[in-house]
């Protein structure tokens, strides 16, 4: 593991570009970064500028659950159907190094998954997508899309992030002891990978939620760990 100092995602470091900035430092050419233009118009793809804002919603299922940073006034629990959560995608630098990766959840295809569903405050939803971009899709992992969310409060349409297969970081399906060996033994300059890991899984318990995988990752996880 590093032994760097950790850093950690919030408003403050997302809004002044240093998630990006450390990314690019570590020039690591197998990590493509996403420019600011082509951050905007990923997000103008979906929300427009002019888009009415009064009823926006995001769904989380990892970290946006456990430190969604997010301003919002809305949050409940959801679930989506035809998409799974799956530790999917490669992390060279984030929760990894470009000789230790690690791996980080996206939503990958077939299934259902649960999580939490934000309806974002209406007068600076454009500005909280945005800096969500930055978070999300700073190396162009994820495919940013609409959901079907289905809510105690009935059914809404929320964006979520998506694996893609066609990008060099997608991890084709490995067996969860694959899975412990590379989450145990990786760490980046934002932390452990099995952080990660057990942070999401209290998250999912704290809302009520049962992930039977998550949770025997995350024993088989600390018994590498332990040993």
């Amino acid at each position: 593991m590093t032994d760097e100092p950790l850093f950690r995602i919030t408003r403050e470091n997302l809004e002044a570009g240093t998630v990006a900035r450390l990314v690019a430092e570590r020039g690591d050419t197998a990590t493509q970064l996403a420019s600011e233009d082509e951050l905007l118009a990923s997000r103008r793809r979906i929300v427009p500028d002019d888009a009415d804002c009064s009823d926006i919603w995001v769904f989380g299922y990892g970290s946006l659950i456990f430190n969604p940073i997010m301003d919002h006034v809305d949050r409940v629990r959801a679930r989506i159907f035809g998409h799974h959560r799956r530790f999917c995608l490669w992390t060279r630098l984030g929760r990894g190094t470009p000789e230790c990766p690690g791996l980080v959840l996206a939503l990958d295809r077939g299934g259902s998954c649960t999580g939490v569903a934000y309806r974002l405050t209406p007068q600076n939803a454009i500005a909280e997508l945005d800096l969500l971009w930055r978070r999300e899709m700073v190396t162009l992992s994820y495919r940013a899309c609409w959901l079907q969310m289905h809510t105690p409060d009935g059914p809404k349409r929320g964006i979520g992030f998506v694996s893609r297969p066609d990008r060099p970081n997608y991890a084709a399906p490995m067996s969860i002891e694959t899975e412990a060996d590379v989450i145990a033994a990786a760490s980046g300059f934002i932390g452990p990978c099995c952080d990660y890991l057990f942070d999401t899984a209290e998250a999912l318990k704290s809302e009520g939620y049962r992930d039977p995988h998550l949770e025997k990752l995350v024993r088989l996880v600390k018994q590498r760990l332990a040993s």
